[in-house]
């Protein structure tokens, strides 16, 4: 099995520490992709990639994106930064676009995030955007993993590396881990509370002791295909209006 993992800290500690564990623990070398040490620009939101052209914009991504193509199990690892991912992550993320011409390719494979936090209180929405980098490629995780540990070395503590311990078993079985607090369909772990509980990730409900009400069907892969081509009719609505628009924009002078 070739295993990709992306890193978003320059820090060497727990999350290259947690990735070189999994690989002598799998007996699998794992191919390390530091994403903070990449050239990245933000995304121009064109669209040109979602109809069949190269990017215009020259740096790293198409490399990186080449790299999971060639995977079959892309690991995440990295830490929170006040309350989500790392800003290189996201740059990456906004620019997943590009993987939709391949999209094909990228069903069926696998994938799981290990990310790091400091503070319990900090914690925030990390877990749901790394969750939603894998799906955004079409990747359904196996698992989304926690760990408290910022100084480097503590992700060896005791319960840390249980937890490694068990993501290990779920690689090499191929099966969901699903931990307390997450969603049971989608490992999603921040909800919203109206009448119901709702995932913002897969958009299942569920009653107050987490019975599921109604299952969901976002950010799955066929979820993520008509996603695209829903963009693709965006583009195409805006470019029927566009001059429209730019009088709209042009009548209140800015």
């Amino acid at each position: 099995m070739r295993i990709l993992a992306l890193i978003g800290s320059k820090r060497k500690g727990n999350s290259v520490l947690a990735v070189r564990y999994i690989s002598n623990n799998l007996g699998v070398e794992i191919e390390i992709v530091n994403i903070a040490k990449m050239k990245i620009e933000p995304c121009k939101a064109c669209y040109s990639c979602l109809f069949g052209e190269e990017c215009k914009i020259e740096d790293d991504v198409q490399r990186i994106l080449e790299k999971i193509m060639q995977s079959d199990f892309i690991l995440i690892s990295s830490p929170v930064y006040w309350l989500d991912l790392t800003g290189k992550m996201k740059m990456l993320l906004d620019r997943f676009f590009m993987i939709e011409s391949n999209l094909g390719k990228m069903k069926g494979k696998r994938g799981a995030v290990i990310y790091f936090y400091g503070f319990e209180e900090l914690r925030g929405w990390a877990s749901n955007t790394y969750n939603i980098m894998l799906r955004s490629i079409g990747i359904e995780p196996i698992a989304i993993i926690p760990i408290h540990a910022a100084l480097p070395g503590e992700v060896f503590k005791d319960e840390n590396r249980a937890k490694l311990d068990m993501l290990i078993e779920a690689i090499k079985k191929d099966e969901r881990l699903v931990l307390d607090g997450q969603c049971p369909m989608c490992l999603s772990e921040v909800f919203r509370i109206s009448d119901t509980i709702y995932c913002p990730i897969c958009g299942s409900k569920f009653d107050s002791n987490f019975n599921l009400i109604e299952k969901g069907n976002k950010m799955g892969y066929d979820w993520l295909v008509k996603h695209y081509e829903k963009l693709k009719e965006m583009k195409e609505e805006y470019m029927r209006h566009k001059d429209d628009l730019k009088a709209l924009i042009k009548k209140y002078g800015v």
